[in-house]
């Protein structure tokens, strides 16, 4: 294609997006039907949006409001079926860009399963019903949507993939707070099931039980699982370790994160150290909540 051929096919992309935002669908059906390989191009611009996990965005991955652009229209979940019904491929993956050269890489169902956005418009789920429907992958990027929406603090999300058959591991089944799993995995942890590692701390070759424990102990903590921490604690978990996760803290600054003052409880009963401080901000958990605004955790601190 010469240029200015692919000046034309961005132009065309962003009308078809700025429909899609609009909520326009017999505009977006029209253009669609109009150029119908529009649905398998990808965004090329390194700006803005674009510039990270976005970067080679395709339209389907718009439906998700991740990243936020514009609310989603009241009918996304209308416009997202003639995309994929004109052939946009559910699989697609974003790809890094400039400023995220190390992401994973997101399909748009890991994106739905991610979005806040996608949460608060209430159309999350019906996102992931269209898109399972359409034969998206649950597992894809070995597990990216189901530990995503657990990093990124969307439970129910995480619950919906797991509910639809996606695989767990440890960490994974700790984040569900699925007790029956967690107990299975305590006893056998294969390598070869376990699920990526997402973060901004790379997970490193020589890691160990010691350090998936910990990491599990950090995602039981964040979502407030208060069977699944006493369960890691009794199999070795360390209530202070700091292992290969986010700013290298302790479970304790993580159920700050996630605002569980029960979870803030049961770590400070088992002998997490309120002084304990992250790697990267020299903080303490009080400090997390403190600057977070993270108000039942910080009562449950302070009142302990």
């Amino acid at each position: 294609m010469n240029r200015k051929g692919e000046q034309d096919t961005e132009a065309d992309l962003k009308q078809a997006r700025d429909l899609l935002l609009a909520g326009d669908e017999a505009a977006l059906v029209a253009t669609l039907d109009s150029n119908p390989d529009l649905v398998r191009h990808r965004f090329e611009t390194t700006t803005s949006h674009y510039c990270g996990y976005f970067h080679g965005a395709t339209l389907l991955h718009h439906v998700a409001g991740n990243p936020f652009m514009a609310s989603l229209p009241d009918n996304i979940v209308e416009l997202t079926r003639p995309l994929v019904g004109r052939g946009a491929d559910v699989d697609t993956v974003t790809l890094q860009g400039p400023s995220q050269p190390d992401d994973i890489g997101w399909t748009t169902l890991g994106l739905v399963a991610t979005s806040s956005t996608a949460r608060t418009a209430e159309v999350q789920r019906s996102l992931m019903d269209v898109l399972v429907e359409a034969g998206a992958d649950i597992d894809a990027r070995n597990g990216g949507c189901l530990v995503g929406s657990l990093y990124y603090g969307e439970l129910q999300a995480a619950r919906y993939l797991a509910d639809r058959g996606a695989r767990l591991d440890l960490v994974a089944a700790a984040g569900l707070g699925d007790t029956a799993k967690l107990a299975g995995f305590l006893e056998d942890d294969p390598p070869e099931r376990r699920l990526t590692h997402y973060g901004l701390t790379k997970w490193p070759a020589d890691a160990g039980r010691r350090e998936r424990l910990g990491v599990a102990l950090i995602y039981a903590a964040l979502h407030g699982h208060i069977d699944a921490i006493g369960m890691l604690l009794a199999a070795g978990a360390l209530p202070d370790d700091r292992p290969p996760f986010d700013h290298h803290g302790t479970a304790l600054h993580w159920a700050v994160m996630g605002d569980q003052p029960d979870a803030v409880r049961v770590l400070l009963d088992a002998g997490a150290d309120r002084e304990a401080r992250d790697g990267s901000f020299d903080s303490t958990p009080e400090g997390w909540a403190r600057h977070l605004k993270k108000a039942k955790a910080l009562e449950a601190l302070v009142g302990a």
